[in-house]
């Protein structure tokens, strides 16, 4: 049989605010277990939540961001179940009247893949496991850390598009400045819900949710043995279970850990402690204007006003950190070709051998580096040695380049010593060019310009090289 895969993704992402959602303790990742918690996140009696107004703005703004409609009026509800790393026995949650709906994404494969909702509610605790000992710790630290979900529709067709909008809503809340996104510590992850059905059919099959996806590469193994786990059930006659399961990364295979619970299981009810949040439409531009430019925006302000080509203008943007240096540099030296180049060969490759989050030297800096390279102040290889040397050592790109003997001199007379005397050794190559064969000139080039680099410019050597030769 023939099927088509239906997947569609619940992603929890923790928004960067300084404090949690309902209560002032610290939202930071990390730090000792259970210190940065109060009353209100571990659900004290009598302890009453006050909800975080830079939550809320966040939230609106990736909403406005994937194009939803925002809510006027939005509520807040408890969502009851009982599980060790949530100690209170419910989240706050939303249910009917979420902030956002009705959104969209469009992928590089044409697809466009619709966002139900965008949702806001706290975080739950971890749970830290001994298989050895058969114990198991509470870490509270991370009880109600904002998070929004947003939640698609099951429109997305195969593993690699499922991970692209997880990838991609990651970019986008990067750029926004309401997420880190870094899947490594949890702040981004996803929860793949996928089914099969018959190729070209309109009825979906019972679909299998996997939970708590945290890398690119497990979401794609996750997706393409399940795809295969349903398939063998249904040639083989059988019904495939809707139920939750785990993702196993060191065997590549999921198993179940419980039946798929729906709303009612939940016994949602509106929350009495949470005011209802409404916005007047000056309070939405205010959030909207606060809305820097995404990363195609950025991909067409490099390609149509600074010529650069689009795979150029997509890598630079695969990162906003990267981007934001980049627009750094040429706001400083606006040459926005040069820049590129050196930034595409030198600092992305630097980066990604570092693995660094970062860039250890100023946009300035950098600027610097480049317009010596432009105006022959220092040649191309040695400004790619300065640009090593500032991510190695740090320091200034003029004083790097003086103590290492990167200033470029022009010589005339050792030009002229030079290349005399390479034309009189190689005479044969000299009559060839006179006789048309002019490639030979490269070689000429070439010779001259490793032999006198520091002491010349290729600009000089040309010149005088075309001199010599068309005596």
């Amino acid at each position: 049989m023939k099927f088509d895969t239906v997947i569609g993704l619940e992603i929890h992402a923790e928004l960067s605010t300084k404090t949690k959602v309902f209560c002032t303790c610290s939202a930071e990742f990390g730090g000792a277990p259970n210190t940065h918690i109060c009353p209100v996140c571990t659900g004290q009696p009598g302890a009453l939540p006050i909800i975080n107004r830079a939550a809320v703005e966040y939230a609106i703004r990736a909403g406005l961001a994937f194009g939803c409609e925002i809510n006027r009026y939005s509520r807040f509800d408890r969502k009851n179940y009982f599980y060790p790393d949530l100690p209170k026995a419910y989240q706050i949650s939303q249910l009917d009247l979420p902030l956002c709906i009705n959104g969209k994404l469009e992928l590089s494969t044409g697809n466009v893949v619709r966002i139900n909702r965008i949702h806001l509610e706290e975080d739950a605790g971890k749970l830290v496991h001994d298989d050895y000992h058969g114990q198991s710790w509470a870490d509270y630290n991370r009880c109600s850390v904002p998070l929004i979900e947003i939640v698609t529709e099951p429109d997305i067709k195969s593993a690699e598009e499922a991970a692209e909008v997880v990838s991609k809503i990651g970019l986008y809340l990067k750029y926004l400045g309401v997420c880190d996104a870094k899947m490594q510590e949890g702040s981004i992850r996803a929860d793949v819900n996928i089914s099969l059905k018959p190729a070209g059919s309109e009825k979906l099959g019972d679909r299998a949710e996997l939970k708590n996806m945290n890398s690119m590469r497990s979401i794609i193994r996750a997706i393409e043995y399940e795809v295969e786990r349903q398939a063998e059930i249904i040639e083989d006659g059988g019904v495939v279970k809707q139920e939750t399961r785990r993702f196993d990364d060191a065997m590549g295979t999921t198993s179940p850990m419980r039946t798929k619970e729906n709303a009612n299981d939940y016994r949602y009810f509106p929350e009495p402690d949470v005011l209802a949040v409404t916005f007047t439409e000056e309070d939405i531009e205010n959030t909207r204007k606060k809305i820097p430019l995404l990363p195609h925006e950025r991909v067409e302000k490099y390609v149509n006003e600074y010529k650069l080509t689009e795979e150029d203008a997509r890598v630079i943007t695969l990162e906003k950190y990267l981007s934001d240096f980049y627009d750094e540099t040429v706001a400083v030296y606006p040459q926005y070709k040069s820049v590129a180049n050196l930034f595409l060969t030198e600092i992305m490759r630097r980066v990604k051998d570092s693995e660094a989050e970062e860039i250890p030297f100023s946009a300035e800096a950098f600027a610097k580096v480049v317009e010596m390279a432009d105006k022959n102040t220092v040649n191309r290889n040695d400004a790619k040695s300065i640009i090593r040397i500032m991510f190695e050592e740090g320091g200034d790109p003029m004083d790097i380049a003086k103590a290492n003997n990167f200033i470029v001199t022009v010589d005339t007379g050792a030009i002229a010593e030079f290349v005399d005397k390479l034309l009189a050794e190689k005479a044969d190559l000299v009559e060839d060019y006179h006789n048309g064969k002019t490639n030979v000139f490269g070689f000429f080039m070439g010779q001259a310009t490793r032999a006198l680099q520091g002491k010349a410019t290729p600009k000089a050597i040309k010149e005088y090289l075309e001199q010599a030769l068309n005596k």
